[in-house]
C-alpha cells in the first residue's frame, strides 16, 4: 500500500517500510520558469538533507531521520516513521518558537508537528526530525541565493 503526501517542495511516497522524497512539480510564479524553480528547489532540499545527515555528528544523528540513499537529490530514501502528534498547547508553543521537541544546532527549518516522527530501529523508538531541509538556512547548496527569490515571486 502506497500513500502520497505533498509538501511545499517535495512529494513523499510512503511505503510500508520507507519514505521516498522526490521534487514536487508546482509552478511557483507560473509557467515553465515557476515549474523549473519548483523542481530545482525540491532537488536542493533533498541534497541539503543528504548533506546535513552525512555531516552530522553522532548526537545530531540521534535527532534526525537517516537518509538511507540519495540519487543526487532527485530521489532520497528514508526509513518510514510513525507520525508525531502534538497537543494543542505544544503546537502553539512550536508555532511561537517557544518549544522544540528536539534541539539540533542550528535548527533545521520550521517547527511544526509534521516535521517530526517516531523512528523504530533495533527495537528502540525515538523522536526524530523527518523534514530538516536546510537550503534556505545557509546550506552550501544555495550558493546562488535563488531561494531568497520565493518572496519576490509570491509578491508578484
Amino acid at each position: 500500500m502506497l500513500t502520497i503526501r505533498r509538501g511545499v517542495t517535495r512529494t513523499v511516497i510512503l511505503t510500508r517500510r520507507h519514505a521516498v522524497k522526490v521534487p514536487s512539480l508546482r509552478a511557483y510564479g507560473g509557467g515553465i520558469a515557476g515549474a523549473l524553480w519548483s523542481i530545482c528547489r525540491g532537488i536542493l532540499a533533498n541534497q541539503a538533507e543528504a548533506e546535513w545527515w552525512r555531516n552530522a555528528d553522532s548526537k545530531t544523528r540521534t535527532m534526525l531521520c537517516p537518509v538511507r540513499w540519495s540519487l543526487a537529490g532527485v530521489v532520497n530514501v528514508y526509513p518510514r516513521c510513525e507520525p508525531f502528534e502534538a497537543n494543542d498547547e505544544q503546537q502553539l508553543a512550536m508555532f511561537d518558537g517557544n518549544w522544540r521537541p528536539l534541539d539540533p544546532d542550528p535548527a533545521p527549518g520550521d517547527e511544526k508537528p509534521d516535521n517530526y516522527g517516531w523512528l523504530t530501529e533495533n527495537g528502540a523508538r525515538r523522536l526524530v526530525r523527518v523534514d530538516y531541509d536546510m537550503n534556505w538556512n545557509g546550506c552550501p547548496h544555495d550558493r546562488s541565493g535563488a531561494f531568497n527569490r520565493l518572496a519576490e515571486l509570491e509578491a508578484g
